[in-house]
């Protein structure tokens, strides 16, 4: 008879959840997430009627990514030097403040361009924040062999929600309303503020002394400065996201405009994002074994410039 490692038997795909504090914010993460897409739809769709400038619609998108471009690399730094739940709750708190700020002005009639892109903005610093903690969490979390199967969970997990969340938040803008939409978003937000308040995990200790914020953020420039594949990487990913995000900045135009549609066939457009993305990850597997990672980034790349043309 052959034995089965019983380490390696449990290591299968769903193995991290059996963990209580992983299911836990991961569950949490999921509906925060819906939450997220509904208020996207919402929030671009709003811009795009009460204001008739195409520059105004585009910027939902830049003011909600840019903080995470920008500070990703100080994000980084403060998880590795203060607690890493602590962080992912800060994050959280400011994502909860944008959703409910958004309630509390479209339910008093007081909402502008201006404030719709400020409110995005502190979001998209409160995504900035959390997501480099929960990362770095999970490996404080789980056991090393369940890692990997963690990181596609959450990337399947983010999809699937991506696959239909648009689509409900346009069905709720449509016939509900951006308030009802908001109000969904806000409580959305509130699950994980519940779930990191009531988990603890252990952080695993290291062996290297902390550093300072400005050394270690000194550090990660300097290594990636002298690493030519980490260059190459950041160089293209920086490229591609500079192009590709404008389908998702203009969106809102092409429907308002060019199908003369409203927030419904809005969100299903949008929905196609995640729908993508869930089958391109499932299928990622069986790609990658009949061509190169370098060949897969420039057919997926030539893939989105066909769809751009």
């Amino acid at each position: 008879m052959q034995h089965v490692d019983p380490h390696r038997a449990s290591s299968t795909a769903l193995a991290p959840l059996r963990n209580g504090v992983f299911r836990s914010i991961w569950t949490a993460s999921q509906i925060s997430s819906l939450g997220w897409l509904v208020q996207t739809v919402a929030i671009s769709w709003l811009m795009a009627t009460i204001s008739a400038s195409d520059l105004m619609v585009a910027l939902v998108q830049a003011a909600s990514t840019l903080p995470v471009f920008f500070l990703s690399i100080l994000a980084g730094a403060i998880a590795d030097n203060f607690s890493r739940r602590w962080v992912m709750f800060a994050g959280h708190c400011l994502l909860a403040l944008a959703s409910t700020t958004l309630v509390i002005s479209v339910g008093i009639g007081f909402i502008s361009p201006w404030l719709i892109l400020g409110l995005g903005f502190l979001a998209g610093c409160g995504f900035a924040l959390n997501d480099p903690a929960w990362h770095a969490s999970i490996g404080d979390i789980l056991h090393k062999r369940d890692i990997p199967a963690a990181v596609t969970l959450t990337s399947v997990g983010y999809n699937i929600v991506r696959s239909g969340g648009p689509a409900l938040g346009g069905v709720i803008l449509a016939f509900f309303g951006p308030l009802t939409a908001f109000a969904l978003a806000a409580l959305c937000d509130l699950t994980p503020l519940g779930a990191i308040w009531r988990t603890k995990w252990h952080v695993r200790a290291s062996p290297l002394p902390r550093e300072k914020i400005t050394t270690a953020i000194h550090d990660g420039l300097r290594f990636t400065a002298m690493s030519f594949e980490i260059r190459s990487a950041v160089a293209r990913a920086t490229l591609f996201g500079l192009a590709s995000i404008s389908i998702l900045a203009l969106l809102p135009i092409v429907v308002r405009d060019q199908l003369a549609s409203g927030p419904i066939v809005y969100g299903i457009l949008l929905a196609g994002f995640g729908s993508g993305a869930f089958v391109a990850g499932m299928s990622n597997s069986f790609l990658r074994r009949i061509m190169s990672q370098n060949k897969l980034v420039a057919v997926a790349s030539v893939a989105c410039a066909a769809c751009c043309l």
